[in-house]
């Protein structure tokens, strides 16, 4: 969202050819093997496929990951059940009502994806920016015992429009770029700061172009912070990994581009 305004629209014909790595369809890997699964929202104007390279760093982890794409208007667009195409109108909902429709497309996903994939043992939620409300209003909201933590991406919780019930019940993690660092956000039981990151590095915005384009940019919008881009989606999946084995145990999750705040 921006980009034909800003005059960048080369990055979205660089995005279309882009090869991610990843494959349509594939099947999942046949094994008796249990994998932790991580639900995953995209921020605001953003789409499930903003975070494909990182998330499949994630993945290569040993993380069944699913991005979701939600259906309020704050997707750039997406396709509806009915095969209509929805592009990005944040005026179809009022604020508390998109989160809400958020937070309940998340929960369809917490009962439906472990039908298709019978491999998964622990469900976390996890989210980018707006991605984090919803999340954690979700998570507030799930019945029982379904939804074992939370793995947060600067969370926008200014958007949490009075909806959330601060600090979250479960166990949840946090990382922060270093303009939401500045700003004091913190959120869960433990917050890092991933120093040298920007609002962009915790999707796929630092790839999109060569370093110093995306660099550039970002005297414009935070697009590519000045660590390593590669390095730092690495040690979040690592991190996020070590979060999922052992909720509670948050000392070992630190690492070496991150600070621990809170």
């Amino acid at each position: 969202v921006g980009f034909r305004q800003l005059g960048l629209s080369f990055l979205l014909a660089h995005l279309a050819d882009a090869d991610s790595g990843c494959f349509e369809n594939a099947p999942p890997i046949q094994t008796k093997e249990t994998f932790p699964l991580l639900i995953y929202s995209h921020g605001y104007g953003g789409n499930m496929d903003m975070g494909t390279y990182f998330l499949r760093a994630v993945a290569a982890k040993g993380i069944v990951v699913a991005a979701l794409e939600h259906t309020d208007g704050t997707a750039s667009s997406t396709v509806l059940s009915d095969g209509s195409r929805l592009d990005f109108d944040p005026s179809l909902f009022s604020p508390r009502e998109g989160l809400s429709l958020r937070a309940k497309e998340i929960l369809e996903a917490v009962d439906y994806l472990p039908t298709t994939v019978p491999t998964v043992d622990k469900i976390f939620l996890g989210g980018h920016s707006y991605g984090a409300p919803s999340a954690l209003l979700a998570a507030q909201q799930s019945n029982g015992n379904k939804v074992t933590g939370l793995i947060l991406h600067d969370p926008a919780l200014a958007m949490g429009y009075n909806l959330l019930q601060l600090p979250p019940r479960l166990p949840t993690i946090s990382y922060t770029s270093d303009e939401y660092n500045q700003s004091g956000v913190q959120c869960g039981d433990a917050t890092y700061h991933v120093k040298g990151a920007f609002h962009g590095n915790f999707v796929d915005a630092p790839l999109w172009a060569p370093l110093w384009v995306m660099r550039a940019l970002s005297l414009v919008i935070p697009a590519c912070g000045p660590a390593d881009p590669n390095q730092v989606h690495n040690e979040l999946a690592e991190s996020a990994k070590a979060f999922t084995l052992d909720p509670l145990g948050r000392q070992s999750v630190g690492k070496s581009t991150m600070e621990r705040i809170q």
